[in-house]
C-alpha cells in the first residue's frame, strides 16, 4: 500500500510542476507580446538566452508572389531578437498568439503556435511559430524562435477554427 501512496504522491508532484512550467511558459508568451507593444527593448531581451536562433521563412504561395515583384527575393531569412524589437518605432505594432501548445520536461520545453503581426490594426503577415526553450536557475528562456510567414495582403489567415480543423 506504501508503494502506491508514493507512486500517487509522486505522480501529483510531476504533474503540479508540469502545470507550473506551462503556466510559466504561458506567461513568458505574453511577456514577449507585451514588451512588442510597448518596445520596452529591455525587459524583452530578458526572455532569452544566447546563442539564440531567430530564422524566418515564407510560405511558397506568399514566396511566388513575391518573386513576380522581385526575382531575387530570398526564401528565408535570419535575424535577431535585439534588432527586432529594436525596429519598433512607435507603440502601433502588436503580435498575438493562439493554438498554443507546449511541450516541456521542466529542463527543456518546446512552443508551438500560430501568430499574428499587426501594425496600426491591419494584420501585417501571420503563420507557425516554434520556440525552444531552456529553464535557466529557475527561469524559462527562449533559444530559438522559427517561423513561417504568408503575407496578409495576398493570403488572409483563416480563422482559428478553420486552422484547427483535424485533417
Amino acid at each position: 500500500m506504501k508503494p502506491l501512496i508514493l507512486l500517487l504522491f509522486l505522480s501529483f508532484n510531476f504533474s503540479f510542476a508540469q502545470i507550473r512550467d506551462e503556466t510559466a511558459i504561458r506567461k513568458l508568451m505574453d511577456e514577449f507580446m507585451q514588451c512588442i507593444r510597448t518596445r520596452d527593448e529591455a525587459r524583452f531581451s530578458s526572455l532569452f538566452q544566447e546563442p539564440v536562433l531567430w530564422t524566418g521563412i515564407y510560405t511558397d504561395r506568399t514566396q511566388a508572389k513575391r518573386l513576380e515583384k522581385d526575382p531575387k527575393a530570398e526564401y528565408y531569412f535570419t535575424d535577431d531578437y535585439k534588432a527586432f524589437i529594436r525596429s519598433f518605432k512607435d507603440d502601433k505594432s502588436e503580435e498575438r498568439f493562439d493554438n498554443i501548445k507546449i511541450i516541456e520536461d521542466g529542463a527543456i520545453a518546446s512552443a508551438s503556435f500560430d501568430y499574428s503581426f499587426w501594425y496600426d490594426g491591419k494584420m501585417e503577415n501571420w503563420g507557425k511559430e516554434i520556440w525552444t526553450l531552456m529553464k535557466i536557475h529557475g527561469t524559462w528562456k527562449i533559444t530559438s524562435v522559427t517561423f513561417s510567414m504568408d503575407l496578409a495582403k495576398y493570403f488572409p489567415q483563416p480563422s482559428l477554427k478553420e486552422r484547427t480543423k483535424k485533417q
